[in-house]
């Protein structure tokens, strides 16, 4: 029997496909990319009405090309309050929460299923159901939810290692509370394991990941996100550390100059910080304000100045004037981010501002495109000040053009051409130039 696995969505999303991967392969062998499977597992995403199209769509498109396949869904749009796969026909099981023990419980149709050895707690995670045919596990009273780690990440030279799942927040426009529940975490001794199994592979890159990170408190010691982050660092082989977002607001000052100033912290910072005005913010229930965005960034920059930055703008919420957006550009340009990832409102069912009057479409169109216009403006500007520097680059493919393609640790991308180095490297270059949204660079003498 052979599956294959289809993935939509956040770091966390694809972390958990690899929890899944590595179950799946202790039972079943798993298809070559064209191949037709016997199962095919799909982790959907729901923060936008496109991401939901797009999970219907490959159940859709997996029915065609695997006659006969059983079609299992996962993921936050598959888990949705008020969606059910099953009664449409779009899937034949849905995994539920917790994520390990329900896909044991799925796959015990199909094959004898022995009790999982590398199951593990992630306390606090809640289940949610629209319907008998949702599968879920059982749980030890006390633990909440359990989840397996993973060994490897296939299909990628970097690691995402998920520490923590589910938001306390319940912002307006949000619709990922509702699916996973409040704030759960994995505990720090389980976390150092699983990053030093997979720095001692030779992966150069970990990525800590979390639905909130910032929210990371060890359901065995109450430490938070520092404390991890110390502990974590302390791992021999580990080279690079990458933290994937943090929530805005008031962040810990021993936190900020704990990234700051280790030198295996990557020097990049993703925040979601959704617009810069403050009756947005406030409509939005964000819970700060933009004071709250400058005031942890003017603390990074203070401590290392090539801090780079990106962000997350949500635009055309309801309630946004003109004058929001502009308020909005001017923080993010005196922020210092250089790149955005813009997206336009999409209400989402159960949410508050889903009621919300919408804005017209080609005001939100419009507004978006002003803003991507400020973004590629910033992106160039960035890019240029690499020119003329060293950096260490993780060594991610080689396209077939010949140059290869890394990633520095202020998340620009860099391509170079050498015959001494292979994917999952770490490599000295110096940067020459730019060309589109990259960087081109030459080895270092050795490389």
């Amino acid at each position: 029997m052979k599956f294959s696995t289809v993935t939509f969505g956040c770091k966390v999303n694809q972390y958990e496909t690899q929890m899944m991967r590595e179950m799946l392969g202790q039972f079943f062998e798993e298809a070559d990319p064209g191949e037709q499977s016997d199962l095919v597992l799909i982790n959907t995403c729901s923060v936008t009405a496109e991401a939901d199209r797009q999970a219907r769509q490959a159940m859709r498109r997996a029915r065609r090309r695997n006659p006969g396949a059983q079609i299992i869904a996962a993921g936050c749009y598959a888990r949705r309050p008020g969606v059910d796969l099953v009664k449409e026909g779009l899937a034949d099981r849905v995994v539920e929460a917790p994520i390990a023990e329900a896909l044991l419980s799925v796959l015990s149709d199909f094959t004898p299923v022995p009790p999982h050895p590398t199951l593990s707690p992630l306390r606090g995670e809640r289940e949610k159901s629209s319907g008998e045919a949702h599968v879920r596990g059982e749980r030890e009273k006390g633990e909440g939810g359990r989840q397996a780690g993973i060994t490897r990440f296939d299909g990628h030279v970097r690691a995402f290692v998920k520490v923590q799942d589910g938001c306390d927040r319940r912002c307006s426009f949000c619709v990922i509370p509702l699916i996973r529940g409040n704030s759960a975490s994995r505990s720090c001794s389980e976390i150092v394991e699983e990053i030093r199994g997979l720095a001692e592979r030779g992966v150069p890159e970990v990525v800590l990941c979390g639905v909130r990170l910032n929210a990371y408190q060890d359901p065995e010691t109450g430490g938070r996100l520092f404390a991890l982050l110390k502990h974590v660092l302390e791992i021999p082989s580990l080279r690079r550390l990458r933290l994937s977002s943090l929530y805005p607001g008031k962040l810990e000052l021993e936190l900020l100059e704990l990234i700051a100033s280790h030198p295996k912290i990557c020097k990049h910072l993703h925040l979601p910080i959704q617009s810069g005005s403050d009756p947005v913010l406030k409509a939005m229930r964000r819970g700060y304000t933009a004071a709250d965005i400058r005031g942890p960034i003017r603390e990074l920059r203070a401590r290392c100045p090539e801090m780079a930055l990106t962000a997350d703008v949500l635009v055309g919420f309801p309630t946004e004037r003109e004058e929001d957006v502009e308020i909005t550009a001017e923080l993010i340009v005196e922020c210092g981010f250089h790149k955005l990832h813009l997206f336009p409102f999409s209400p989402r069912p159960g949410t508050p501002a889903e009621s919300y009057p919408l804005l017209p479409p080609e005001v939100v169109a419009a507004r978006q495109q002003r803003l991507a216009q400020l973004g590629s403006r910033l992106l160039a500007d960035s890019l240029a000040r690499q020119v003329g520097r060293e950096t260490d680059v993780v060594v991610e493919s080689r396209p077939r053009d010949g140059w290869w393609k890394g990633l520095t640790g202020s998340y620009h991308t860099v391509r170079f051409q050498s015959s001494k180095v292979q994917a999952g490297m770490v490599a000295r270059v110096a940067i020459t130039g730019v060309e589109g949204g990259s960087l081109l660079a030459v080895p270092v003498a050795g490389v």
